[in-house]
């Protein structure tokens, strides 16, 4: 256990040192530095007052990097607090033209403890068993003796915390759960926004519970703990214990003790750093983020509960991890310690399972021409846009619903993209004359009946099968659970995944099912998008030397002369087409093209989209159609960012009129969106 411990702090700390400290912005300098320019003294200095530690960069024109016990820094000053008495390390390191580099870490001490700087109860949350919040905070005297806490992995739904089990996910561009205020470009670039501290302030994306690919119930992790203590002699001191092998109850692992430290400047945003150790984490997760050891954020704290929140860096892709813990006490009393109205913590509501009142005429519910009527049949296909997902019961007092987690995006891993089978996928419902029913499903065929929300099959059946290299999801089973339906055109069913402690399922794999609609023999045609010509105008501007005409631009706040932005559903290899035509206003010099431009699908500008296939030229003097195809594999929507006309304008053209800020006065140009459609 020993050596295992030694090799993984060694690899723990080079992680630390080559990734976990690179910064987000930097300016790099002009100069090159080695190693030996970075010592105490010379680059930079470390005055000590008591027990604040005031750090200064002495090197100007880059970034300086630090490293301290209590968290990284970019700052050129900065100054730390360190309650208790004892050796520390602070490493200093600059962006340079070569790369990173760092001096070797200075080594200082303090000589005396400072219980002042312990004002916070988060330290005592953290680490005195017998803290609960508005107690008044232990005195030296207690100090002197030491206080500790031990913490486990979650294991059940205490109703605190928002979670049911050791992991969690959290969407790293819209932590809130809201999804107001994050673009397209956050998310296909993955960007991390900020939680801000306590449950009310953040909701998880994904609570799985228990899962056999990621922590199962019986996983050796799960006999894991972590100890917090603090005493006048030892310091900040964590203790960890980390379950690697075995069965959970007989679990073998690796001990490990080192240092911890808080960082509670930023009160919205307080984080732990480690040294000598890490914040505990299963095995599987040692690769899924690069550190585990430094500005590790604390977003919930009770006597209760810990909730520490790591950055995935591999290459699933970035994402927060919640890692959930649960103090000894509520372990020990199964959770019957915990005062249902603390504020703050949640009371969650037991899963609950949607009626239905005429499931099986609404299986049968069709609509031809308007009129709808219950059929002896029906043909269900997969949605190829989202054959498949996982619902999960938020039962936050506020939510109380199921919710996707995939949100029909799929990848290499956890939830890998089905295949083109689903394209020819039928599965058929149909009445049979003695009132029973019947289903076929390829080369099978049998009976099925339908019964308090549940359709069960005379034998089992598997719906839809989705695999990667890492992991193969297959929807099968004898009977399938209703999980959401809308008569005569979506249905939705599945399996179970996972319980809570109760034992009640808080979690389906289901399969997304579309009613197949009946042809009258014509032609389908196009949708018909509407479009408000009265407000043009204002939704005109010159951008890059060209007229740009907002169809929508950004967000729910956001406007354009589409009268319903929500309703307008761009599905894979569908086409949108425009024609517009300029009834005057403009004196054109030489012949422009345009184009449409978003940031979906071409995300590509002016003028490099006049290049591409789709950009056509202009017809003056009468209608002009442009087109844009949705290539993009998934169904586009443009609420959450822009789609814009682009026509070239400078040098190919003059206003008659110009308004007083000198571009043209757009309520004199005569721009009309003839049609709208897409097909």
């Amino acid at each position: 256990m020993k050596l295992n411990h030694y090799i993984y702090s060694l690899i723990a700390g080079l992680v630390l040192m080559l990734s976990a400290c690179s910064p987000d912005e930097y300016d790099m300098g002009k100069k090159t530095y080695v190693s030996d320019d970075l010592a105490e003294g010379i680059a930079y200095t470390v005055t000590i007052a008591g027990n604040q530690v005031r750090l200064k960069s002495n090197i100007t024109g880059c970034t300086p990097l630090w490293v301290t016990p209590q968290g990284r820094s970019q700052e050129s000053e900065l100054a730390i607090e360190l309650p208790f008495a004892g050796s520390y390390e602070v490493t200093f390191g600059v962006e340079t033209p070569g790369g990173v580099v760092y001096g070797e870490p200075y080594t200082f001490s303090l000589a005396q403890n400072d219980f002042s700087l312990l004002e916070d109860e988060k330290w005592f949350l953290l680490s005195d068993k017998n803290f609960k919040s508005g107690d008044a905070l232990p005195d030296a005297e207690t100090l002197a003796e030491g206080v500790s806490k031990k913490w486990y992995p979650c294991d059940a739904n205490y109703g605190i915390g928002q979670c049911s089990g050791p992991v969690m996910y959290l969407s790293p561009y819209d932590p809130d759960g809201d999804g107001a205020g994050y673009t397209q470009d956050d998310v296909d670039n993955g960007v991390y926004k900020d939680i801000v501290f306590g449950t009310g302030n953040w909701k998880p994306n994904w609570d799985p519970g228990f899962q056999s690919w990621l922590i199962p119930a019986t996983d050796p992790y799960m006999d894991s703990y972590m100890t917090f203590s603090m005493d006048a002699v030892n310091g900040c001191v964590a203790t960890m214990y980390r379950g690697e092998s075995g069965e959970k109850g007989s679990s073998t692992g690796a001990n490990m003790k080192g240092k911890f430290n808080m960082n509670l400047t930023e009160k919205t945003k307080p984080t732990i750093s480690f040294t000598d150790c890490y914040s505990m984490h299963n095995v599987n997760a040692d690769d899924m983020c690069a550190n585990y050891t430094q500005d590790i954020q604390i977003i919930e704290l009770t006597p209760y509960i810990l909730q520490l929140v790591t950055k995935r860096t591999n290459s699933e892709g970035n994402w927060y991890i919640v890692w959930n813990f649960v103090s000894e006490e509520v372990i020990e009393t199964k959770g019957e310690c915990i005062p249902k109205e603390d504020s703050g913590e949640i009371e969650k509501v037991a899963p609950v399972l949607p009626t239905f009142d005429n499931l099986l005429d609404d299986l049968f519910t069709t609509e031809i021409n308007g009129v709808t009527y219950v059929g002896n049949q029906m043909t269900f296909n997969l949605d190829t846009e989202a054959p498949y997902d996982w619902l999960w019961w938020n039962g936050s007092p506020n939510v109380q619903k199921w919710e996707s987690v995939t949100g029909g995006v799929y990848n290499d891993s956890w939830a890998p993209a089905a295949g083109d089978e689903v394209e020819d996928f039928e599965l058929i419902l149909s009445k049979a004359s003695d009132g029973s029913y019947n289903y076929e499903f390829g080369e099978a065929s049998g009976k099925v009946s339908v019964a308090k929300g549940v359709i069960t099959f005379d034998s089992e059946i598997t719906l839809l099968t989705a695999s990667s290299d890492q992991r193969t999801v297959a929807v099968t089973s004898k009977d399938f659970t209703v999980l959401a339906m809308e008569a005569g055109e979506t249905l939705v069913i599945g399996v179970p995944e996972s319980k809570d402690e109760n034992g009640v399922v808080n979690s389906y794999l289901v399969a997304n099912l579309l009613y197949k609609k009946i042809s009258t023999g014509g032609p389908e045609g196009p949708t018909v998008v509407g479009i408000d010509n009265s407000t043009i105008a204002e939704h005109t501007w010159l951008e890059n030397g060209c007229i740009r005409i907002g169809f929508h631009h950004y967000g729910d706040t956001g406007t354009g002369v589409f009268k319903d932005v929500a309703s307008v559903k761009l599905k894979k290899n569908q086409t949108i087409s425009v024609t517009f035509k300029i009834n005057g206003g403009i004196t054109w010099t030489a012949e422009p093209k345009c184009a449409l431009i978003d940031n979906n699908i071409k995300q590509t500008w002016e003028p490099g989209c006049f290049d591409l296939d789709d950009a056509v030229t202009v017809n003056t003097k009468g209608e002009t159609i442009v087109t844009l195809t949705n290539t993009t594999g998934a169904t586009v929507t443009f609420l959450p960012t822009c789609l814009d006309l682009s026509i070239q304008y400078t040098d190919f053209g003059t206003a008659d009129i110009l308004a007083e800020d000198g571009n043209p006065d757009w309520s004199t140009v005569g721009f009309e969106i003839v049609s709208c459609t897409i097909q």
